[in-house]
């Protein structure tokens, strides 16, 4: 009787319902707050929905996740408590429209929802639309996603975007024109490519030294500064093309440079998976963001550079920045994978090497020598075939290559920033020539031809759409003699 009293109080003062929730408390001293608001919250959407009475609306997305040949998690974010449904068929085929089973939003994730889309037919184009309380949302395009072949290894035309540094201004305090953060046509710009994928790098949002306290509002600050990033309206469209992926790096997981001694790193965690669709994070047991992504004949390896991650100093050459299991979890993954290109995406470069031991280099797997060393010498050992890096973190763009004696040359593709400042003094980098740059871009990964002679063009454009400079990359480039 208590329960329902108070769940009627919350509900009737015309409050919304979190705030409800977070009066209970108060005429209820006996429950806790957020256990009672679990326990209230179904009650409250299934009267809102009900009484048809729903006042929420699309906030952020949708977004698709990486599809499989029969699956796909699509993304979403509400203003407010709602069920959403997504309604989807093959492209052009909207008579074949199915239904998803209903998802509750609610406040305990952000108002965020994560929508299971399955029995999809594999290399199949499929259009989408939202339904919020069983009313359609009127986005102005159709979103669509397609599915992966249902052979695995089968080749694909495919094209990746990908950067890294995603400032969103934070107004009223950060409206200046010099703002760390601008250029937001960009994301136009990438959906005029028309990627297949987007593959953040990390840094897709940057969370401020004022988030993380006090201590019991942290979690709280920390959430608002995902749903402002992800709801800005300048994203929307590219969130709306495709499908995303996404690793984190030091601003995304939490302050500048930090490392595995972060005291809220597991609330980060827990809002990175809130926010993103990966298929997987981590291990049992081994907690990060690491996963594997198959994409047909390429596949992603996305790496955790943070969350086991020691100092970028010091004199133990034991240190690391990927950690034992995470280390040995990749090795086995690229032993185990049939595709031709296998990229693997960190946010902290990993080829790049301080041009001279007096300069400053920057964060980066070169801060952690003897695992590097080790790893490299492994590729080698194992003739580990297709490999190709990918990161951000440095606010300018350039190809490394970083020859290997009896076997072929590792390139890698820091690409980087989106919308945040470009680095005015760029750290001095041996970059293949004519790739630096040093202003607001992307970069394209586009994987095409038959099997036996796949070729990978990776391309830099800038905030307009004009090409700053190409590279190609046959398969038998990436061989071991």
């Amino acid at each position: 009787m208590i329960f329902g009293y108070c769940v009627l109080h919350g509900f009737y003062s015309h409050r919304s319902p979190l705030h409800a929730a977070r009066s209970v408390p108060l005429l209820c001293p006996g429950l806790a707050w957020r256990a009672l608001r679990r326990l209230a919250l179904p009650w409250l959407l299934l009267a809102l929905h009900a009484a048809g009475a729903s006042a929420a609306n699309l906030a952020g997305g949708p977004m698709a996740g990486p599809a499989t040949s029969g699956r796909v998690v699509v993304w979403l974010m509400t203003d407010g408590p709602a069920h959403v449904q997504l309604e989807y068929w093959p492209h052009g085929q909207p008579d074949a429209a199915r239904r998803s089973a209903p998802v509750a939003v609610s406040p305990e994730r952000g108002h965020t929802a994560r929508v299971d889309l399955d029995g999809l037919h594999a290399a199949t184009r499929y259009a989408y639309r939202v339904l919020l309380d069983g009313t359609p949302v009127e986005l102005g395009d159709v979103p669509a996603f397609t599915t992966a072949p249902a052979d695995p290894a089968a080749p694909r035309e495919l094209v990746i975007a990908t950067g890294s540094c995603n400032y969103v201004p934070d107004p009223p305090y950060e409206v200046t024109p010099d703002s760390f953060g601008a250029g937001f046509e960009i994301f136009d710009t990438i959906v005029a490519r028309r990627p297949d994928v987007m593959l953040w790098l990390g840094d897709s949002i940057y969370y401020r030294d004022g988030d993380f306290a006090p201590a019991d509002e942290a979690g709280a600050r920390m959430q608002r500064r995902w749903a402002a990033t992800r709801g800005f309206a300048s994203l929307q469209r590219l969130l709306r093309t495709g499908q995303h992926v996404a690793i984190w790096d030091d601003h995304d997981y939490g302050p500048n440079n930090s490392n595995r001694d972060f005291a809220l790193k597991g609330t980060s965690l827990e809002l990175f998976q809130d926010y993103w669709a990966n298929p997987s994070y981590g291990l049992p047991g081994v907690p990060g963001i690491f996963a594997r992504v198959p994409l047909g004949d390429v596949e992603l390896f996305l790496l955790d550079d943070r969350y086991h991650r020691d100092d970028d100093a010091g004199e133990d050459p034991a240190r690391t920045m990927l950690g034992a299991a995470q280390l040995a979890w990749l090795k086995a993954a690229l032993r185990d994978s049939l595709a031709t290109f296998k990229l693997v995406a960190n946010g902290s470069r990993m080829l790049s090497d301080r041009p001279s031991p007096e300069s400053r280099g920057g964060e980066g797997w070169h801060n952690f020598p003897r695992e590097r060393q080790a790893f490299l010498d492994w590729l080698a050992t194992e003739r580990i075939d297709g490999v190709f890096f990918l990161s951000g973190d440095i606010h300018y763009t350039h190809l490394t290559e970083r020859e290997r004696p009896g076997t072929y040359p590792l390139t890698e593709l820091t690409c980087s920033p989106l919308t945040a400042r470009v680095h005015p003094r760029p750290f001095p980098v041996r970059e293949v020539p004519v790739t630096l740059v040093t202003q607001r871009n992307f970069c394209t990964l586009e994987f095409s031809g038959p099997a036996g002679a796949r070729l990978l063009r990776v391309a830099a454009w800038n905030a307009a759409g004009t090409r700053l400079w190409q590279e190609e990359f046959a398969a038998a480039r990436l061989r071991t003699p």
